[in-house]
């Protein structure tokens, strides 16, 4: 597994459930669902090791009110850090971060007190990340 993603083993179950909850509530916050949206619940499922069937049922019952008090279950500073690096991830994947989706992840970062600073360097180190990558494809020419 990638270093990026050590954190995940370390997560409990209802905890991977909590991670998965939030991503599909950001996949909706905006109303409009892109490919690159479902592509990152697929991945992200398996990653999380969260079958298909799981997040179609999470995304049937999205409860956006109830989401906000499970999150707090993360005690955790490190693993609340995350949460907020991968819903930056999901909110920059399609045009860009949408009112909507920035208003989620600074009230997730509230409850989870992350302060909005905080929020920034970690959008900002994701921006650079995605830029990065997507140069790596073009100077090695991948498609």
């Amino acid at each position: 597994m990638d270093r990026e993603y050590n954190y995940i083993q370390n997560l409990t179950t209802e905890e991977r459930r909590i991670f998965i909850k939030c991503f599909c509530c950001m996949v909706y916050s905006d109303k409009k669902v892109v490919k690159e949206e479902t592509d990152f619940l697929r991945s992200i499922g398996k990653r999380y090791e969260v079958e298909e069937r799981e997040i179609v049922s999470i995304l049937q019952t999205l409860n956006k009110e109830a989401i906000m008090s499970e999150v707090t279950v993360i005690s955790d500073r490190k693993k609340g850090i995350q949460l907020i690096k991968e819903l930056c991830y999901l909110a920059n994947s399609d045009t860009g971060l949408d009112d909507e989706e920035i208003d989620f992840i600074i009230d997730i970062a509230e409850k989870l007190n992350i302060e909005g600073n905080k929020i920034k360097e970690i959008n900002k180190w994701v921006l650079d990340k995605i830029v990065l990558l997507k140069t790596g494809d073009i100077i090695f020419e991948n498609e």
